[in-house]
C-alpha cells in the first residue's frame, strides 16, 4: 500500500471511528435489543455502516490493483446514499416538529442542517461518481461525503463530552482537512491550488456555512418549514 492509499485509509478508519463512538450510547450500547427503535433508524444505521464497509475495502482492492472488483462494489454506494439522504430527511423532519413545540429558532436550524447536508451528501457523491475515472477528484468528494457523514456522529460524541462543542467542530473540521490536503498536495506535488477538488469542496463548504448563518433566520424558511410539517 504507497503512501497516499495510507493516508487515505488511515482518514477513513478515523471517521468510522469517531462516528461510531459518537452513536454508541444512543444506539450501538442497545445490541442485540434493538427492538424500541422504529424501522427508519435501523435503515439508517445500515447505510451508515455499508457506507464505512466501503470506506475500509475499496483503498485496499486499489492498493491490490483490483480495479473490476472495485468498480462493481463501488455500485453498491447508488443504493447506499439515497438511502441516506431519505433517511437523513426524515429523521430530521421528525426531530424538527419535536423541536417546533419548544424552540421555534433551534427546530428551524435543525430543519436547515439536516436539509443542507442531504443536498451536499447528494451533490458531492455526483461529483465523485462523475469523476470516477479521475482518482484525485474521485477519492476528494468520497473524502467530501464522508466528512458530511461523520459530523452526527462526531458532534454527539463532542456535546457528550463538552455540552455545545458538537456543532462548532462540524462546521470547522471540513474546513481544515480541505485546506491541510491542499497545503499537502502543494508541498509534496507541487499541485496546482486553483485546480484542486480540495478548493472547490472548500468553497462549497464555506458557502454552506454562510447559508447556514442567514437562512434559517429567514421568514422564507420558516414558512417552507410549517408548510412541510403542515
Amino acid at each position: 500500500m504507497d503512501r497516499n492509499i495510507k493516508l487515505i485509509f488511515s482518514l477513513f478508519m478515523l471517521i468510522i471511528l469517531i462516528s461510531l463512538a459518537g452513536f454508541y450510547t444512543s444506539y450501538i450500547s442497545h445490541l442485540p435489543n434493538f427492538s424500541h427503535f422504529p424501522l427508519l433508524i435501523h435503515l439508517h444505521f445500515i447505510g451508515f455502516v455499508g457506507w464505512f464497509v466501503l470506506l475500509i475495502i475499496q483503498p485496499i482492492l486499489i492498493a491490490k490493483g483490483k480495479w473490476r472488483l472495485h468498480r462493481s462494489l463501488g455500485k453498491t454506494a447508488y443504493v447506499l446514499i439515497p438511502l441516506l439522504i431519505i433517511s437523513i430527511l426524515l429523521l430530521v423532519l421528525q426531530q424538527t416538529e419535536r423541536e417546533f413545540e419548544y424552540s421555534i429558532q433551534k427546530a428551524l436550524m435543525t430543519s436547515f442542517i439536516g436539509f443542507i447536508d442531504a443536498l451536499s451528501l447528494g451533490v458531492y457523491f455526483t461529483i465523485a461518481m462523475m469523476n470516477s475515472r479521475n482518482q484525485r477528484w474521485h477519492v476528494a468528494f468520497i473524502i467530501a461525503c464522508s466528512l458530511v457523514i461523520l459530523n452526527p456522529g462526531m458532534s454527539r460524541l463532542l456535546n457528550q463530552i463538552h455540552p455545545g462543542s458538537g456543532l462548532l467542530a462540524a462546521v470547522l473540521l471540513p474546513i481544515l482537512v480541505s485546506f491541510s490536503i491542499l497545503i499537502f498536495e502543494k508541498i509534496n506535488y507541487q499541485k496546482l491550488i486553483l485546480k484542486s477538488p480540495y478548493l472547490l469542496f472548500l468553497g462549497c463548504w464555506i458557502a454552506e456555512i454562510l447559508l447556514l448563518m442567514i437562512i434559517p433566520r429567514t421568514d422564507f424558511w420558516k414558512n417552507f418549514v410549517l408548510a412541510i410539517l403542515q
